[in-house]
């Protein structure tokens, strides 16, 4: 069982090692437990990755005392005992935590019936969530190098192999000063109105935009928006496969977070990196450094971004190729192409004791 939710990139991950599990266990039955307003439900549905997904009510906790955290200490005890009964039901042989209030309750659940237990942490520092568990689960992976015990293993992001895998003979260094923009799976408006604001400078350059704003933002903005578009400037609400589109983009703007940053390491692109300053732990920020200081990216904070930082550094990606050339060869070093099997074998161990 897998258990996990709140955005996109707490079950992307999920996908590979789920298909990876089938293919060698045929028989294998795959329960997924995520939330019911979070972007995985129509993933997981759309996927057909699991045998059954269950969806409960999951709240976050805000910062600060806040009347809403009551509710959702409420909804997290709830769903810690409606987790109980449904590990009783189906007796997993591990339940694996993937980030997200719902993986509290249910990995919780399950270290205390006593089932094998695994949490994974994507980010450069560990969650809320997977912080709490990490002293009580069997087994900790990680996909950066944060911690060194006899617990922690460093296994890398699935989605990283996935994405590298499904499009490995198509990976190439796009020359063309085609350049995308995404917020991540729920947009970024302070970079959405930089980029539009510098519709007229990026066009003049030579550059041509895909801009991907995110849902809330297009129906917020659509008045802006519904007339920008032209054969420089393409203005889309979201994609179901951002790869497909990263493929052919000359260099990335990006917020970053752990699931872009896989498909970006994957695919080999030059990229912006600006971390929203509004995560739990600044994690985004953290994701970025580990990049930026290993020459694999450029990083802007939010703070830093105006239109000259940003209108300098977009032009320095897609013109300077000694740059281009130094981040590319320094992502093919970093990246792990063989997570997803880390990742599984971890699993099948528990399995086998």
């Amino acid at each position: 069982m897998f258990a996990g939710g709140g955005t996109l990139g707490h079950i992307l991950p999920v996908a590979p090692v789920a298909r990876a599990l089938r293919e060698a266990n045929p028989g294998i039955k795959i329960y997924f437990v995520g939330t019911m307003k979070g972007l995985e439900r129509d993933y997981a549905e759309r996927e057909g990755l699991f045998t059954r997904a269950y969806y409960f009510d999951s709240r976050g906790f805000r910062r600060g005392f806040s009347p809403a955290n009551i509710v959702a200490l409420y909804k997290h005890f709830k769903n810690y005992f409606k987790s109980r009964r449904l590990l009783r039901k189906i007796a997993p042989d591990i339940v694996v935590g993937m980030g997200g209030y719902v993986s509290g309750a249910v990995v919780a659940a399950a270290v205390a019936r006593k089932i094998k237990t695994a949490i994974h942490e994507q980010n450069s520092v560990y969650g809320f969530t997977n912080r709490v568990l990490r002293k009580k689960v069997d087994k900790v992976l990680l996909s950066y190098d944060i911690e060194k015990n006899e617990k922690t293993f460093l296994v890398g992001n699935p989605r990283l192999s996935e994405i590298y895998r499904r499009y490995r003979d198509q990976i190439r260094q796009v020359d063309e000063k085609t350049l995308l923009v995404v917020g991540g799976s729920r947009g970024a408006g302070g970079i959405n109105d930089l980029i539009i604001g510098l519709k007229d400078e990026l066009r003049e350059k030579g550059i041509k935009v895909t801009l991907i704003t995110g849902n809330n933002y297009y129906r917020k903005n659509i008045k802006k928006i519904e007339n920008l578009g032209d054969d420089f400037f393409s203005v889309r609400p979201f994609v179901d496969n951002l790869p497909a589109i990263m493929l052919s983009a000359g260099a990335v703007v990006s917020r970053a977070g752990a699931t872009t940053l896989a498909e970006i390491t994957a695919l080999k692109k030059v990229s912006l990196l600006i971390p929203s300053p509004y995560v739990a732990g600044n994690h985004q920020e953290k994701n970025a450094a580990t990049l930026a200081e290993r020459g694999a990216a450029l990083m802007l904070k939010e703070t830093e971004m105006n239109r000259e930082n940003m209108l300098a550094m977009i032009t320095e990606l897609l013109e300077n190729k000694t740059l281009r050339k130094s981040i590319i060869n320094n992502l093919n070093f970093i990246a792990d192409i063989d997570a997803c099997d880390k990742f599984v074998n971890q699993l099948n161990e528990m399995i086998d004791k």
